[in-house]
């Protein structure tokens, strides 16, 4: 499956340049993106991607890392990139985990942001669940919908984040850009443990201090999956290429 993707191209490349692909994480999207790839795109091109079940691109009933692994190969193969450098935060970081496992020729570098090739306990049922019972229909604006998910999340940035999944359908009526029905029945597959073998390839792992995705265990089977590790540690939590931009940014650009 070839997959809804954006190019930013730089006004003048660095000879040779590998370009870089960016894979978002769970109900996010290419846009959560297009800051970062700005600066990012100065020097070399940068392919903004929206996951199976995400954003612009196809729904489909099924949802794992192998699809998703196939889905890139497809999307590269249509692009005619033979190689490129691959940023993955989340599920978009387990998704280039597995790529670089199973193609590690089409990747030169790989940057996982917050990602660990651990299994982690299903979490995110009761966020599922809120926005499954929202009745997009009975609202008109955005700002309702803000209001109806405050009684079941709370924090303003989560809010945020989901509710910029929302678009306008058939009638200018709201719906999300995401596919929920499949990628609730597909949570468990999401936060399950693939497993890869020794990953021989130029790694930074970047992850927040205050998640727990990675810190403990996860660092340890990064350090164990991956023999060519770089890591560093910022003061933020999960998305913390929204919390820590510039740091984040300023990271990959060091690291490529």
């Amino acid at each position: 499956m070839v997959l809804y993707h954006r190019i930013l191209s730089p006004a003048s490349p660095e000879p040779n340049a590998i370009p870089l692909v960016v894979l978002h994480g769970l109900l996010g999207s290419s846009d959560n993106w297009q800051t970062l790839a700005g600066h990012w795109a100065r020097t070399r091109p940068v392919v903004l991607i929206d996951q199976r079940n995400h954003g612009r691109s196809p729904h489909h009933p099924s949802h794992s890392y192998p699809d998703m692994v196939v889905d890139l190969l497809d999307t590269l193969d249509a692009l005619g990139l033979d190689q490129v450098h691959l940023l993955g935060h989340s599920m978009g970081g387990k998704t280039a985990m597995h790529f670089a496992d199973r193609h590690p020729q089409r990747c030169a570098r790989l940057i996982i942001a917050d990602m660990a090739p651990v299994a982690y306990p299903p979490h995110h049922t009761p966020l599922f669940d809120a926005l499954a019972a929202l009745d997009l229909t009975a609202h008109n604006r955005r700002t309702e919908i803000d209001k109806a998910l405050a009684l079941e999340v709370r924090e303003p940035g989560i809010r945020q984040f989901l509710l910029k999944g929302l678009y306008r359908g058939e009638g200018n009526r709201f719906a999300w850009r995401y596919n929920l029905p499949v990628l609730r029945r597909h949570l468990a597959d999401m936060t399950a443990f693939l497993p890869i073998g020794i990953v021989d390839l130029p790694t930074l792992a970047i992850y927040g201090a205050n998640s727990d995705y990675v810190v403990g265990r996860g660092l340890k089977a990064l350090k164990q999956h991956f023999s060519r590790l770089e890591t560093l540690e910022l003061k933020a939590g999960h998305w913390l290429h929204a919390e820590k931009p510039d740091a984040f940014k300023d990271a990959v650009l060091r690291f490529l």
